[in-house]
C-alpha cells in the first residue's frame, strides 16, 4: 500500500449480493492519507463503488462489489 504501513488487515462482509471488501493499513500519522483507490480496482466491472478514507484506526481502502452471476452469452 502506499501509504508504507506494516500491518496490513483485509476485511470482508456480505449482504444482499454484494461484497465489501477493505483494506485497512494500521498507519496513523497524521501527514499520511489514504490515497485515491487504485485505478485498477475502481475500473473492474463488478465494482459499484469505491473509495478511501483516513480516520483513528489508519487508512482504508474499500471496494463494493457485485456479487450476482453474469448473465450467460447466448450463442447465435
Amino acid at each position: 500500500m502506499a501509504a508504507g504501513g506494516k500491518r496490513l488487515s483485509v476485511h470482508l462482509a456480505d449482504q444482499d449480493d454484494k461484497i465489501l471488501v477493505m483494506a485497512l493499513n494500521h498507519q496513523t500519522r497524521e501527514q499520511d492519507a489514504a490515497g485515491a483507490v487504485p485505478a485498477g480496482v475502481a475500473v473492474l466491472r463488478t465494482v459499484d463503488a469505491c473509495g478511501a478514507h483516513t480516520d483513528h484506526d489508519g487508512h482504508a481502502w474499500w471496494a463494493l462489489l457485485d456479487a450476482r452471476p453474469a448473465p450467460k452469452k447466448r450463442l447465435a
